[in-house]
């Protein structure tokens, strides 16, 4: 197994440089100051509320007359008919919070020697070690999903250690110290939810408690365990639901954590030419190598690869709420975007790489969510706001049940429930799995696809059009009644409604017939299926990104909606050569003209970034998807290789850069298996592990000279696989492990059994 180590040499000089550790429930980050360890404390309930998204019953009735507007091509009139009457439609969420700080205090000064601070990703394991007057220190942190603590240790190899344990946060309502015990009970700024965080010492040493602080001395020797429980999860009782493990011995602890962890993160790798002089570099100056001298580091590459998958497994594990905005760390009661589930997007992006990169299971709290917190809600806000079957979710959610449009204009758009359905599609092609299909996907993709054939409404062309709408977040020109310029947000049926409907349409049915389905519902939405607009090519060759030929106001909007088709569905693929043409030019135009006239260097949005790669990727344009690796790099946290985001630290960027590396090396969205599709110059030999694909298999490749050499091929289940070559691959036969040998026809090799294959 190879090691992913993040290396530094100097504290976090600010929050951003922290090192996460998570078990999926709770979190913290750490700072690892030399005079005092602090530990920014999350557990993913700890959210403020003003109340569940009520929908407002004549919300039908204000968007008909908006609708009716866009149907005369009245675009400016509906536009501004919508800002005048659809205020009180919007709802407002809060934002999740911290659960506090706490504070282990140990030295009179930050002096120190030999300072070391890495985050050990394959084991989670965060770990400061220095020497300070004669003595070596080393302290670990880390945050167990089987024990369902965080852990935090001090050692000291000569000196006696002396420490003052304590607890801060505004919104504080008690904090109590007893034996070897500190309580906090806070709650959150809005809606008094109340939370209690409580830390047990073990110790060798003398223990002293006064003031609500913990006093450790006389020993060399000291753990910590943390736990934090809510009222939003346990009731009255909360305080006293906190329970420690039994065996609370800290070196199994250790174990058990460290082999948990290490079940998900090496279930998995990737590997690139690699610059052995940089492997003990610490992370900030590896990065000033990357910019001055340009080598191409691929240790870099697997390192942020491996991440991203770090994050997915650190904040999203079964019995879990899924990542938020910033997974599961932030330092304040008022985070940025309320550190919130952004539906159009966001959150999705989170999971785009949960099922390629083999952590399948770190994918269901996501689903667990959509069913527990979303569906019925969603049923309420469709039937009362809009007068329709089905489910609706809108632009973001909560862990209140939030369904409703939220903040302004863009609020309306409906799609939040409709594109995660695609994840439950997605989690079956990888599985195969039919019980989940059957129990737990079926009734939300249903619904979502059910709303829809109750909202659209027939245009002047026979097609069955959506709206009002939005291409997120862009607008177009139009005139308005005075023949002036206006900048227009609502339409109907942008292309990303057109997208996400007849793919959310197609996947019903598809699931439909895997389970021997035929119902009322399945022939409603087969006729709307036939009547859905198609996609259209504009002017210029590209792909519309509204229903008409409109000018966007921002020629290089960070936003690419209109690509949905493409990535993250694939309705434009290889097989719609023309339409895919027209993608082309549609990205390329967003990355080289308008607004980023400097090209790709200026993208400076992670998840726009990652986005854009995956694209490039399915283009197969290797050196472009490398292009936007290098920014993508030059764009993240140099000590952590976190995403920063307008200065707040976001997680869909980390996870959308994992997922279009590996949409370099693996396809499986148009049938067959694509090896090695995107492949950039830089990267002329290397291997990856434990990929899996659509279908139900696993893939281990090695490839030199840019062509695949060994082939490890697991199907979970029986049935014919077709593997793709590289399009310049010259050697097209293989020796398998059955004896048998394997020739490429046209590029393509037939399997339908584990073998292992060598090329000759």
């Amino acid at each position: 197994m190879r090691e992913y180590i993040i290396r530094n040499n100097t504290p976090s000089a600010r929050w951003e440089d922290s090192y996460p550790v998570g078990n999926g429930r709770m979190g913290a980050t750490v700072m690892g100051y030399v005079d005092e360890e602090v530990l920014f404390l999350n557990e993913e309930t700890v959210w403020s509320s003003q109340g569940k998204g009520i929908p407002n019953p004549n919300m039908a009735d204000k968007l008909k007359a908006i609708r009716d507007l866009f149907i005369e091509g009245r675009e400016a009139e509906g536009d501004k008919l919508a800002k005048e009457i659809f205020g009180d439609c919007h709802s407002r969420i809060r934002s999740y919070e911290t659960a506090g700080k706490l504070k282990v205090s140990l030295h009179d000064n930050g002096k120190c020697k030999n300072y070391i601070n890495n985050l050990d990703l394959m084991r989670g394991v965060a770990k400061v070690e220095y020497d300070k007057d004669g003595s070596h220190y080393v302290r670990e942190c880390f945050a167990s999903y089987p024990d369902d603590v965080i852990a935090y240790r001090v050692t000291s190899d000569k000196a006696s250690l002396s420490a003052c344990i304590s607890y801060e946060r505004e919104m504080l309502l008690d904090v109590k110290s007893d034996g070897a015990e500190l309580c906090a009970v806070a709650k959150t700024v809005f809606g008094n939810h109340k939370f209690a965080v409580r830390a047990r010492v073990y110790t060798d040493g003398k223990i002293d408690c006064r003031d609500g602080d913990i006093y450790v001395s006389d020993t060399q020797s000291f753990t910590l365990l943390i736990s934090i429980s809510t009222e939003f999860r346990n009731g009255e009782s909360f305080a006293d639901a906190i329970k420690f493990p039994e065996n609370d011995d800290y070196d199994m602890l250790k174990l058990r954590h460290e082999k948990d962890f290490l079940s998900l993160m090496s279930s998995a790798d990737i590997q690139f030419p690699e610059v052995e002089e940089l492997e003990t570099v610490t992370n900030p100056e590896r990065r000033r190598i990357l910019d001055f001298n340009k080598p191409s580091d691929g240790k870099l590459v697997s390192m942020q690869w491996h991440f991203g998958r770090y994050i997915i497994a650190s904040s999203s594990r079964p019995g879990s709420l899924p990542a938020n905005l910033q997974g599961l760390w932030v330092k304040s009661l008022g985070n940025e975007w309320s550190a919130d589930y952004h539906t159009n997007i966001n959150i999705q992006a989170n999971y785009w790489p949960a099922e390629v990169t083999n952590l399948s299971d770190c994918h269901k709290p996501l689903f667990d969510y959509m069913n527990e917190y979303l569906l019925e809600s969603g049923k309420e806000t469709a039937k009362i706001g809009y007068k329709a079957r089905g489910t609706v979710v809108h632009h973001l959610s909560d862990i209140y049940k939030f369904t409703t449009p939220a903040d302004g204009l863009w609020g309306i758009w409906p799609h939040g429930a409709s594109w995660l359905s695609y994840h439950m599609w997605e989690h079956y092609l990888f599985t195969q799995d039919k019980e989940f299909l059957k129990n737990e996907a079926y009734e939300f993709i249903r619904d979502s696809a059910i709303f829809f054939v109750d909202t659209m409404i027939e245009n002047k062309d026979g097609y069955l059009v959506y709206g009002p709408s939005t291409s997120p977040e862009n607008r177009y020109w139009v005139k308005d009644e005075n023949g002036e310029d206006y900048a227009c947000y609502l339409t109907l049926s942008s292309t990303m409604d057109v997208g996400i409907i007849g793919g959310l349409f197609r996947n019903f049915l598809q699931a439909s017939e895997v389970l021997g389905i035929e119902d009322e519902y399945v022939k409603e939405i087969r006729k709307a299926q036939k009547k859905l607009p198609p996609f259209k090519i504009s002017a210029s060759g590209r792909i519309q990104e509204w229903i008409e030929d409109y000018e966007e106001t921002e020629k290089g909007h960070f936003h690419i909606s209109h690509s949905f088709a493409h990535f993250p569905d694939c309705a434009i693929n290889h097989s719609t050569p023309e339409l895919l043409e027209a993608m082309k030019k549609t990205i390329y135009g967003r990355l080289n003209g308008g607004n980023n006239a400097q090209g790709y260097s200026a993208l400076t949005v992670g998840w726009s970034i990652g986005w854009m790669m995956n694209h490039l990727a399915r283009f197969r344009h290797g050196d472009g998807a490398y292009e936007l690796i290098q920014n993508y790099l030059n764009l993240t946290n140099p000590r952590n290789l976190w995403d920063l985001h307008a200065k707040c630290w976001q997680i869909d960027g980390n996870c959308s850069f994992v997922a279009g590396v590996s949409e370099m090396l693996i396809q499986s969205h148009e049938g067959y298996i694509a090896l090695l599709p995107a492949l950039p110059k830089q990267w002329d030999h290397g291997s990856f592990r434990g990929l899996r694909v659509r279908g139900g298999a696993e893939l281990d490749i090695k490839w030199e000279s840019y062509e695949v050499r060994e082939i490890c091929f697991t199907p979970d289940i029986e049935g014919k696989f077709i593997i793709k070559l590289p399009e310049n691959q010259k050697t097209t036969t293989f020796k398998g492990n059955d004896g048998n040998t394997y020739t490429a026809v046209d590029g393509k090799i037939e399997l339908n059994k584990r073998i292992q294959l060598i090329a000759e």
